[in-house]
């Protein structure tokens, strides 16, 4: 029995530490900066454990107090001998100005041998001062001559209220002061002053508003505003009273007459353009005709072609007419180019990249209405950028009612890759009335097309024919990547995004694609009464079954209306050549007539269904009774490459900027709703 209890006693000793644990933590202050800060803001301050040692300073916890309410994550687990530790105490700043102090307290499971340094305290300053912030907001470019709006507003950041707030803004004295604001008066040139009595904290903030019509003359190439705001108080933060914005000029050639050349031709402004725009400055060519005219337009009548725009990044915009002079056109620009049937040539021939051209109307050339021809690489375009093309009337008089036919209507032969590694910028087309040409309305002969929005083959206004002799559009064998239409997935039930073309009435098919041409996406335009096929891809007629690169055609086996659930039911089967990928879009039409091809076309797109791993059989249902009318379908091909990944939805824009290819088919054969 006495062995047995000195075991226990033995055992018993050897459990217990031979040595008590030491550790000499050591608590300071960390002070943000700065310590003087706005009432009511939410604001942190830190503290700094360091051990000592020699040994573990075990469960570590800092303890923080104030007047205020503070806020501590102060658990810091194990510091080992020679670490330091920091903890941030978080808290809302008091709405009182004056001083308030943050005490803490450090502790661990270790004996500290000089506990005279485990604890700090911070002061801090709440600020009985405003703090006004100045915000400038103007125009990313602006027109010569032209008005534009800048807005200022006035800020207080601070719960304390701001009196007196006067606010002067400087500026370019040849930039004129149309209307201000109340509160606001321009007494100088060069100079607004603004004043409020009073500035309150997280109110409804002053905005005030200045219209101003932009210098005459290029000058430096910008408008400086500089706005400095002083209130009687003293300021928080007087770095935030002061904001400048810079508004960059376009270095504009003026077009001030309809003369075909000579100064203040059309003519001359684009020798001027070429001989003084690189693409490093803003570059326009703007049109201020004040001349006389028997109509609502002014027609630039031409009897030679004119030159080659050959400087990259200019800006051409019949719009610009329209602001010196107002609206007098209401259906269309004011600005009609006209080589009055007898000009051999192009009506503008573009050679360059990053060009703009708008608002125009081009019409009666023997060649081109217009053209984008361009080379890969340039000193301005070291690698091609496509040009922007929107709202143009091609082919048709200002109005867009009456056909002036060009040989064709756009032409584009610029450089493209052929695979989404190589693909180069693409031309955009957007928001155009081209119809009434004597051959195609878009011929793509190479480069990628972004085509968007436009009505070709009809009028401005209305859905009547106007069509264009060819195709409507033509996506020839450089055409890789190109998307005509919506971008993205449009459900059923829901109308399609932006995007959609009207494609109708045309002498060949609606859209044409050239054999092998990958990755044309042709979705939810309205396609119809095209005298050939609404798409045809590979120029060869109906490909039903695909083959040579193209997607094999919907079937459609049923389409029914239910008066149940007062839907209009389609059915079908995906197509026999998908090119071996699972992840399609089926895209669902209905016209007022059948094709006489016995293949449908798109008078109006009813929605569409995405399915990412197809099953052979399709069901769609959308809202309505279609009864007698002519339903059509086409598959959309979805291809992921790069960094793009398959999505539940298709929220995003699609196409080559996306990793996202897609290739569209030919349209289904038609079947009847009964």
């Amino acid at each position: 029995m006495l062995i047995r209890m000195k075991t226990i006693a033995v055992l018993a000793f050897a459990a217990a530490p031979l040595f008590a644990s030491n550790a000499d933590l050591t608590l300071t202050s960390a002070p943000p900066s700065p310590t003087v800060i706005r009432a009511g803001v939410r604001w942190f301050t830190q503290f700094a454990v360091h051990n000592a040692g020699p040994d573990v300073a075990s469960n570590v916890v800092v303890t923080a107090t104030s007047t205020i309410d503070v806020t501590c994550s102060c658990t810091l687990g194990n510091i080992p001998a020679g670490q330091t530790r920091t903890v941030t105490v978080q808290f809302p700043a008091p709405d009182t100005p004056g001083p308030f102090t943050i005490n803490a307290t450090v502790a661990s499971d270790a004996s500290d041998p000089n506990p005279s340094d485990n604890s700090a305290s911070q002061t801090l300053t709440v600020s009985p001062d405003p703090d006004v912030t100045v915000n400038l907001f103007g125009p990313s470019q602006q027109d010569l001559g032209l008005p534009f709006v800048l807005s200022i507003f006035l800020i207080n950041l601070d719960t304390v209220d701001a009196h007196d707030v006067d606010l002067t803004i400087d500026f370019r004295a040849d930039a004129v002061v149309q209307s201000l604001t109340t509160g606001c008066s321009n007494t100088t040139a060069g100079r607004i002053v603004c004043h409020l009595d009073t500035l309150h904290f997280s109110t409804p903030q002053p905005a005030f508003k200045a219209t101003l019509v932009a210098p005459a003359t290029y000058g430096s190439g910008s408008i400086v505003f500089t706005a400095t705001a002083t209130e009687r108080e003293h300021d928080f933060d007087a770095a935030s009273n002061t904001k400048t914005v810079t508004v960059p000029l376009y270095d504009t050639k003026y077009v001030t007459t309809t003369a075909d050349d000579g100064a203040g031709s059309l003519r001359q402004a684009i020798l001027d353009a070429n001989a003084h725009c690189d693409g490093t400055t803003l570059c326009a060519i703007a049109f201020r005709i004040a001349e006389a005219s028997t109509t609502a337009w002014k027609t630039i009548r031409v009897t030679s072609p004119l030159p080659m725009l050959t400087a990259p990044g200019v800006r051409v915009d019949g719009a610009t007419q329209t602001a010196f002079f107002g609206d007098t056109n209401v259906d269309g620009p004011e600005i009609e180019i006209s080589g009055g049937g007898t000009v051999d040539g192009d009506g503008l021939l573009i050679t360059s990249c990053n060009d703009e051209i708008a608002n125009l109307a081009i019409n009666s050339f023997q060649r081109n209405g217009l053209s984008v021809i361009a080379t890969p690489e340039t000193t301005a375009c070291p690698r091609y950028s496509g040009s922007t093309l929107h709202g143009l009337f091609i082919g048709t008089d200002p109005t867009g009612s009456q056909a002036r036919p060009n040989a064709r209507g756009i032409g584009i032969s610029v450089p493209n890759g052929t695979t989404f590694n190589s693909v180069l910028g693409g031309t955009i087309i957007a928001g155009c009335v081209i119809s009434g040409n004597t051959r195609s309305g878009i011929f793509g002969l190479s480069g990628l097309l972004n085509v968007s929005n436009n009505r070709i083959g009809v009028k401005a206004h209305s859905d009547d024919p106007l069509p264009n002799g060819a195709s409507g559009i033509l996506v020839g064998a450089g055409g890789y990547g190109s998307d005509i239409g919506v971008q993205g997935y449009v459900s059923a039930g829901e109308n399609p995004a932006s995007g959609a073309n009207v494609i109708a009435f045309n002498g060949e098919s609606g859209v044409s694609v050239a054999s092998g041409v990958a990755d044309i996406a042709i979705r939810d335009n309205r396609i119809w009464g095209n005298r050939l096929l609404g798409i045809d891809i590979g120029l060869d007629g109906p490909t039903p079954d695909g083959g040579n690169g193209t997607i094999g055609v919907p079937v459609l086996t049923l389409a029914h209306y239910d008066p149940v659930s007062a839907k209009t039911v389609i059915e079908g089967d995906l197509p026999k050549n998908a090119l071996g990928l699972l992840n399609a879009i089926i895209h669902f039409y209905a016209n007022d007539t059948g094709d006489p091809s016995g293949y449908g076309e798109g008078q109006r797109p009813l929605g569409s269904i995405l399915v990412l791993t197809p099953p052979q059989h399709f069901h769609f249902e959308t809202a309505g009774d279609l009864t007698g009318q002519f339903i059509s379908a086409t598959a959309t091909r979805l291809n992921y490459v790069g960094f793009a990944k398959p999505p539940v939805k298709l929220a995003k824009p699609e196409g080559v900027s996306e990793g996202l290819l897609t290739q569209t088919s030919e349209f289904s054969r038609w079947l009847e709703v009964r």
